[in-house]
């Protein structure tokens, strides 16, 4: 009973995390690579913005641990940026200022 409780109780959480970024923060981006640090390979990408960046790092992590199974997870590194995209001007309000003009 205490096992389905924690995994409700994690669903939700992520949920709820998912939902914040997407309604309080939709232009925070976010994007993480595995790379090869000997070779400077990047092996896998992820990106993504406002509700998609929710867990981008522990993706990135979980896919090195996973490629690390083939080789040394010394020589793999996660690096992740952050950035601020602008927000995008809707084709309405674009429209009525050439109407006002």
């Amino acid at each position: 009973m205490k096992y389905i409780v924690t995994v409700c109780l994690g669903l939700v959480l992520t949920s709820c995390a998912s939902m914040f970024n997407g309604a309080v923060m939709p232009n925070q981006c976010k994007k993480c690579e595995v790379i090869n640090r000997t070779t400077g390979e990047v092996l896998q990408t992820f990106e993504g913005c406002g509700s998609e960046n929710t867990r981008l790092e522990e993706q990135a992590k979980e896919a090195a641990y996973d490629l690390s199974r083939n080789g040394n997870l010394c020589n793999l590194e996660v690096v992740c940026e952050s950035w601020k995209k602008e927000p995008e001007q809707s084709t309405e309000s674009t429209i009525n200022k050439h109407r006002n003009n």
